[in-house]
């Protein structure tokens, strides 16, 4: 039967990519994240860092006033820990597990200097940054001025699984930013124009979520990250 050090070893592939090589890191592990597990908590110190190489986690941070806004789902490639290896700071946003999650883990103080001096794995880390900045342009846009509804479909798409959205309203409302009621009356339009249909378990899609250009108000992309 095949065991984590196993799986270990197959995922140790992907990492190649950063110009890592398995022999310099005898003491990686690979951790496993259950859905709604947190792989790293705002506020808090990151000791290693992960590469998530499958599943699925959602990247948000906390206000003040204890509400939750939702920045992106990251999927297998990127990285968790990479600006905090930089500063050296606490962690700035939390990432909690949206599938059932694995990730090779780096000791972050033991192997910072040697990270930082490996110039493919910090070109890599650059150009992936680089796409941070990009994707968090077009998402503050169409967070900030799209209509719910196109914000609404751009989540229900990125949360469904095989076609049925079934995330909490009450935290989908939280991280869209706007009333339950709001939320609740723009879902039960959809639902009356034939686009979803209300389950026992949540929304069938019927209809394709993305809006194009005739129905949007202004030209918005919806923000999509590599899985």
């Amino acid at each position: 039967m095949e065991n984590r050090q196993d799986r270990l070893e197959q995922y140790w592939k992907q990492l190649e990519d950063f110009g890592l090589e398995r022999s310099d890191y005898p003491d990686a592990r690979l951790r496993q994240y259950r859905r709604g597990d947190f792989l790293c908590r705002q506020g808090c110190p990151m000791e290693e860092l992960l590469f998530v190489v499958e599943g699925r986690v959602k990247v948000c941070a906390v206000t003040p006033a204890d509400k939750t806004l939702l920045f992106c789902y990251n999927g297998p490639g990127t990285l968790v820990g990479e600006v905090e290896l930089m500063t050296g700071e606490a962690v700035t946003t939390s990432l909690q597990a949206d599938s059932t999650v694995r990730c090779v883990a780096l000791p972050m103080q033991k192997y910072a200097a040697s990270l930082r001096g490996n110039i493919r794995f910090m070109n890599r880390v650059a150009h992936m940054l680089a796409q941070i900045v990009a994707r968090n342009a077009v998402n503050d846009t169409l967070n900030i001025l799209a209509p719910l509804e196109a914000r609404l479909r751009a989540y229900i798409a990125r949360s469904q699984r095989e076609g049925v959205f079934t995330g909490r309203l009450t935290e989908t409302a939280e991280y869209l930013g706007v009333s339950y009621r709001h939320l609740l009356r723009t879902m039960n339009e959809l639902c009356a124009r034939g686009i979803l249909e209300k389950t026992r378990g949540g929304y069938r899609i019927l209809q394709p979520l993305e809006l194009d250009r005739q129905q949007e108000e202004g030209e918005w992309s919806i923000p999509r990250t590599k899985e």
